[in-house]
Protein backbone atom coordinates (compact mmCIF):
# COMPACT_ATOMS: atom_id res chain seq x y z
CA UNK A 1 0.00 0.00 0.00
CA UNK A 2 1.12 3.44 -0.52
CA UNK A 3 0.11 4.38 3.01
CA UNK A 4 2.03 4.38 5.79
CA UNK A 5 1.13 5.21 9.38
CA UNK A 6 3.04 6.02 12.38
CA UNK A 7 1.69 5.73 15.80
CA UNK A 8 1.87 6.69 19.53
CA UNK A 9 1.03 7.11 23.01
CA UNK A 10 2.07 10.63 24.44
CA UNK A 11 3.37 8.77 27.02
CA UNK A 12 5.60 6.45 25.11
CA UNK A 13 9.15 6.37 24.36
CA UNK A 14 10.60 6.83 20.92
CA UNK A 15 11.28 2.69 20.62
CA UNK A 16 7.31 2.76 21.59
CA UNK A 17 6.44 3.81 17.54
CA UNK A 18 4.20 1.99 15.43
CA UNK A 19 5.03 1.64 11.77
CA UNK A 20 2.19 0.17 9.71
CA UNK A 21 1.17 -0.12 6.08
CA UNK A 22 -2.17 0.32 5.03
CA UNK A 23 -5.16 2.59 5.73
CA UNK A 24 -5.14 4.56 9.29
CA UNK A 25 -6.95 2.78 11.94
CA UNK A 26 -6.73 3.94 15.23
CA UNK A 27 -4.22 2.27 17.84
CA UNK A 28 -2.75 4.79 19.55
CA UNK A 29 -3.71 8.64 21.51
CA UNK A 30 -2.16 9.96 17.92
CA UNK A 31 -1.99 8.52 14.82
CA UNK A 32 -0.13 10.34 11.51
CA UNK A 33 -0.44 9.00 8.22
CA UNK A 34 1.49 9.79 5.35
CA UNK A 35 -0.24 8.75 1.80
CA UNK A 36 3.42 7.97 -0.19
CA UNK A 37 1.38 7.87 -3.26
CA UNK A 38 0.82 12.04 -3.26
CA UNK A 39 2.12 13.43 -5.92
CA UNK A 40 3.85 16.99 -6.31
CA UNK A 41 3.65 19.06 -8.47
CA UNK A 42 6.35 22.01 -8.95
CA UNK A 43 5.94 25.29 -9.62
CA UNK A 44 8.42 25.31 -12.27
CA UNK A 45 7.78 21.85 -13.39
CA UNK A 46 4.07 21.87 -13.63
CA UNK A 47 4.00 18.90 -16.42
CA UNK A 48 6.27 16.51 -14.37
CA UNK A 49 4.68 15.36 -11.03
CA UNK A 50 6.51 13.56 -8.87
CA UNK A 51 6.76 11.81 -5.68
CA UNK A 52 6.89 13.19 -2.37
CA UNK A 53 10.39 13.18 -0.52
CA UNK A 54 11.20 12.22 2.89
CA UNK A 55 12.93 15.93 3.46
CA UNK A 56 9.41 17.58 2.18
CA UNK A 57 7.27 15.13 4.94
CA UNK A 58 9.77 16.18 7.57
CA UNK A 59 9.37 19.60 6.75
CA UNK A 60 5.61 19.26 6.82
CA UNK A 61 6.07 17.81 10.52
CA UNK A 62 8.47 20.42 11.86
CA UNK A 63 6.06 23.40 10.25
CA UNK A 64 2.84 21.26 12.21
CA UNK A 65 4.93 21.23 15.70
CA UNK A 66 5.71 24.53 15.45
CA UNK A 67 1.99 25.46 14.42
CA UNK A 68 0.78 23.27 17.70
CA UNK A 69 2.90 25.02 19.71
CA UNK A 70 1.84 28.44 18.60
CA UNK A 71 -2.14 27.99 18.68
CA UNK A 72 -2.58 26.94 22.34
CA UNK A 73 -6.44 26.71 21.32
CA UNK A 74 -5.11 23.84 19.34
CA UNK A 75 -6.24 20.67 21.10
CA UNK A 76 -8.07 22.57 24.15
CA UNK A 77 -4.14 22.85 25.54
Amino acid sequence: MATVRFSINPEDPIESVVVAAGAAIVTKKIELTVEQAAVITDANSATNPRAIKREEVVLALVNLLAYLQRDTTTLNV
